[in-house]
């Protein structure tokens, strides 16, 4: 019970409303939380011209392609201390993805036609895949597999296609090719094993399996035109920016329950990023804790959960949702995550979900 309290007994932060960082033509890079509330101007268009952006949640620090200057740069959350850590090489980079634990980027360049990454300085910078007559968009990590994901079209006769590699860019492969799509956002539920994308060419919200089978539409926005996505796994929701009618919108994951986030003084939305600090309160979220307790917390090498017994599973999440592994065991080996907070689900043999926190330093 001593652990149960303890969670209860976490600094106030990790359960506050979950921010959502936005590209808005016209005004810049902003920050709203996950109610729509609370809405600030973290980097004013005047000082940059964002086209990706992405957060490392361990270092407290966002980051953001420039199409327009032609950079990489970074900021803390809160938008202080700019720093340029790629000016040269570019020559229209969009999308781009965090791998904190290596202290890598990742970003396409619909310019160069290439896939390229990064040290968190900007140093080292390695080019991946190479393409010729392709728009490349958005790009999607899955680190326990070794694999990256990523969005293009324009390929040949106007092909749209979700695609993935493994990290170093060997073993390329096509996954979905949809006819005059333009896909464009791009990310991963591995939980479940799917890959979302938005198509603003027939305008609807798809997913498939991680190898590209069973595509089945999750939303159709009507007159909407949906650009970049991305998931709140923690709360089962999708969220995305919808060009054509200027609003950020989410929905359950199977693309029912659709609402709207913020509608007003929006204009020529980019990319979306979440950065997820709660278990909000929806039909999804399970808010029940795990009082058999666990321990340590914060914890260095490992923790331990108590009560695990057969048939039991846990899916270990990073703050921001995305899946790092699936077990059945009671320990968790955790020496080689970065420093930071992470979310644990527990399902017993009849399904019953159950959640933790703890935190690694």
């Amino acid at each position: 019970m001593k652990n149960f309290l303890f969670i209860f007994l976490l600094p106030s932060w990790l359960f506050s409303q979950s921010d959502i960082y936005f590209i808005n033509a016209g005004i810049g890079i902003e920050r709203v939380k996950s109610d729509g509330t609370n809405r600030q101007v973290i980097l004013a268009w005047d000082f940059v011209t964002p086209q990706g952006i992405a957060l490392d949640l361990t270092n407290q620090k966002l980051y953001w392609t420039d199409w327009i200057a032609n950079k990489i740069q970074r900021a803390n959350l809160d938008g202080s201390n700019v720093e340029t850590i790629i000016d040269t090489g570019l020559e229209l980079p969009e999308g781009l993805e965090i791998d904190a634990e290596n202290e890598k980027i990742y970003w396409v360049d619909s310019g160069t036609k290439k896939i390229q990454r990064a040290n968190f300085d900007g140093s080292g910078v390695e080019d991946l895949v190479t393409y010729n007559l392709v728009n490349l968009d958005a790009l999607a990590l899955d680190l326990p597999a070794g694999k990256m994901y990523w969005s293009e079209w324009g390929d040949g006769a106007a092909l749209g296609k979700v695609r993935r590699a493994n990290l170093d860019g060997t073993q390329k492969e096509a996954l979905v090719t949809i006819p005059d799509a333009i896909i464009k956002g791009i990310a991963l539920d591995l939980t479940h094993g799917k890959v979302y994308w938005s198509d603003c060419s027939f305008n609807k919200i798809q997913r498939a399996n991680l190898n590209g089978s069973q595509v089945e539409d999750i939303v159709a926005p009507g007159s909407g035109s949906p650009n970049a996505i991305d998931l709140d796994l923690l709360n089962g929701k999708v969220y995305w920016t919808d060009f054509g009618q200027q609003k950020i919108r989410r929905a359950n994951l199977n693309g029912t329950n659709v609402q709207n986030v913020l509608t007003n003084n929006l204009n020529g939305l980019q990319d979306i990023v979440l950065n997820i600090n709660e278990l909000e309160a929806s039909s999804n979220a399970d808010e029940t804790f795990w009082e058999k307790g666990f321990y340590p917390n914060p914890a260095k090498d490992y923790i331990k959960i108590n009560g695990m017994e057969p048939g039991f599973e846990l899916i270990l999440y990073d703050q921001n949702g995305r899946q790092i592994l699936t077990q059945t065991s009671a320990q968790i080996d955790i020496e080689n995550l970065a420093v930071g907070q992470y979310f644990v689900q527990i399902f017993d043999a009849n399904k019953q979900k159950y959640n933790l926190r703890f935190i690694k330093n």
